[in-house]
């Protein structure tokens, strides 16, 4: 079923029963679709040894600056690579520089890239998430994706930067916290609009609607 929950609602009333079509992952799973007719290997793109996914993994290796050797299968059954936080930073500042830490086709796919999402927020996340309001909020083609279990990823092209953080716990709220902060420390979120409070600042409200406290990123985060 979609994430989106006015989405699955619709799809509930109009009594039509979700598909692999619906899943949230379905665009990246469109774009493996259509790098297996270029890189062959049959429709079952999914497996690790599938040509589709040696050129994802070798991909990763090269902007990552990071010996790709392991994986894990994802929830949509995609190969998730293994690369370490400093390697997935080292990625986000290429692609936010791409114009001169990359070349040739890299160099161009990079940008592509990059400017699509930060024109199109919303179909990198669903309308309300975090990736989707921050992006808006930012502007200046900031691209940002988070991630599973905590994980969150930034590039900054006024800046020339990238960023990558993962929360230990995996909480997704304290991953929104601290990248919203970190783009107010940055200069490329102002602190005084809404949606830094929304996320940095997020009340924690119980079942009963009843404010019971408040996320504060830690000094790190903030100073400048």
């Amino acid at each position: 079923a979609p994430k989106h929950r006015a989405s699955r609602v619709a799809l509930a009333r109009a009594g039509t029963a979700p598909s692999q079509l619906h899943n949230q992952c379905s665009g990246k799973h469109a774009g493996f679709l259509t790098a297996a007719t270029h890189f062959g290997g049959g429709p079952e793109y999914a497996e690790p040894g599938h040509p589709v996914q040696e050129a994802v993994r070798a991909a990763l290796s090269e902007i990552c600056d990071y010996d790709v050797t392991q994986h894990a299968i994802d929830g949509c059954s995609a190969p998730n690579f293994a690369v370490s936080l400093a390697g997935l930073a080292t990625a986000m500042a290429r692609f936010a520089a791409a114009e001169t830490a990359l070349e040739g086709a890299r160099s161009r796919a990079a940008q592509r890239l990059r400017e699509a999402m930060a024109a199109h927020p919303h179909l990198v996340a669903a309308e309300g998430d975090a990736t989707t309001d921050l992006m808006r909020a930012c502007g200046a083609g900031v691209a940002l994706k988070s991630g599973a279990a905590g994980v969150y990823m930034a590039a900054l092209p006024t800046l020339g930067l990238g960023l990558a953080l993962k929360i230990d716990d995996g909480d997704d709220a304290a991953s929104s916290a601290a990248v919203t902060a970190l783009l107010a420390r940055l200069g490329v979120l102002e602190r005084d609009n809404p949606v830094h409070a929304r996320f940095a600042e997020a009340p924690i409200v119980n079942w009963r609607g009843i404010l019971c406290g408040q996320l504060q990123p830690g000094e790190a985060l903030t100073r400048l």
